[in-house]
């Protein structure tokens, strides 16, 4: 991948908003710039200018293989579990000329603000959609990586479903696709993997538990592995059998549903067009007040990027956005359901990433 041309846009972005400079720390913005991954316990940061000088802090214990494999010249360390952790950051900004910085405002920490507008005097401002506007259309090479993440975890979810038996552990299930996951070549996971079962899907619960798999239920599992840096992210709803004719409705009205937003993908439609073509069906069929979340999101470096898919969302598919349609609806006391696949658009409409199998009842 072109990192350093990446850099380059990054630069440009400074210069159109007249900032002097960025100073990164969210994981994936540091990927995305410099191709490094980093421990999870630890984090690193990222210095830009408006003259193009790049500067990457690592953790002392990243230092080595960063220095040896990033593409980036100037790589400094910091101490780890060490009160003074800071300094070298502190080092970098004494006496630059730096009055504006952008930063990442969920990400930045209050020592690290009060930091920089210490040592720079600097005004903060917010650039965290403008990164994420910059990695939302994915090049070539980033596609086939969230493709291979994506199989990935569709053998995952195969191998789970079919495993599943009535007296399962809802973690048990879990473990069993996160068990192939990590065998298939995956980095991590996404999040945590969740199967919810009866009464924890309808609520929605999003973890699994020791609730066991019973018949009469529907269950949603919703997961996803990281390979390469990239995301992946699918669910599917099950059921281990005797269930109820509205019980089954249920899915069908859910999966018509995605079905019917997928069919609206292609360059030049509206995120909210393709929400509205799942929310209108749900709703059409009485379950509009049932469906309580958004249709869809962007993911790559995250599992949640831009583009949203919802109500409202203004923003104009382009090929080369990868996102999730996953329209769901969750009624106490019959059950819910959600059938989520990933979406590439591509020049001429949609593919279709994950495909495994989708019927009901195992």
């Amino acid at each position: 991948m072109n990192f350093a041309k990446r850099l380059e846009r990054l630069v440009e972005l400074l210069n159109e908003k007249n900032l002097d400079a960025a100073i990164l720390g969210d994981r994936a913005n540091v990927r995305y710039f410099t191709g490094m991954r980093f421990n999870a316990a630890s984090f690193s940061i990222l210095f830009v200018s408006k003259k193009g000088d790049v500067v990457l802090l690592t953790a002392i214990l990243d230092y080595n293989r960063v220095k040896k494999t990033c593409f980036i010249k100037d790589i400094r360390k910091f101490p780890e579990d060490d009160p003074n952790y800071l300094a070298p950051l502190r080092e970098l900004l004494s006496g630059r000329d730096v009055k504006t910085v952008g930063v990442e405002f969920s990400s930045v920490s209050v020592e690290r603000e009060n930091l920089i507008k210490e040592v720079t005097k600097a005004e903060l401002l917010n650039i965290e959609n403008d990164l994420l506007n910059m990695r939302m259309v994915k090049d070539k090479e980033e596609i086939e990586l969230i493709k291979a993440a994506a199989k990935i975890a569709e053998k995952a979810m195969i191998k789970a479903m079919e495993s599943v038996r009535e007296g399962m552990k809802e973690y048990e299930v879990s473990a069993i696709a996160q068990d192939v996951m990590m065998r298939e070549g995956a980095e991590g996971l996404s999040f945590e993997p969740f199967v919810m079962s009866g009464e924890n899907a309808w609520l929605p619960q999003r973890f699994s538990s020791a609730k066991e798999l019973k018949k009469g239920e529907l269950s949603l599992f919703d997961m996803g592995c990281i390979f390469a840096g990239y995301c992946s992210d699918i669910t599917r709803t099950f059921s281990l059998g005797g269930i109820s004719d509205e019980q089954k409705n249920l899915f069908e009205v859910a999966y018509e549903a995605q079905k019917r937003a997928i069919k609206t993908v292609r360059p030049g439609v509206l995120a909210e067009d393709v929400d509205k073509a799942a929310r209108d069906y749900i709703a059409e069929k009485g379950y509009g007040k049932y469906f309580p979340h958004l249709t869809g999101h962007g993911l790559g470096l995250s599992i949640h990027e831009m583009p949203i898919v919802d109500v409202g969302r203004k923003t104009v598919l382009q090929p080369g956005m990868v996102i999730t349609v996953e329209p769901g609806v969750y009624v106490e006391g019959i059950g819910a359901a959600r059938v989520e696949d990933m979406v590439l658009v591509t020049e001429d409409g949609c593919e279709l990433l994950t495909n495994a199998p989708r019927e009901l009842v195992r």
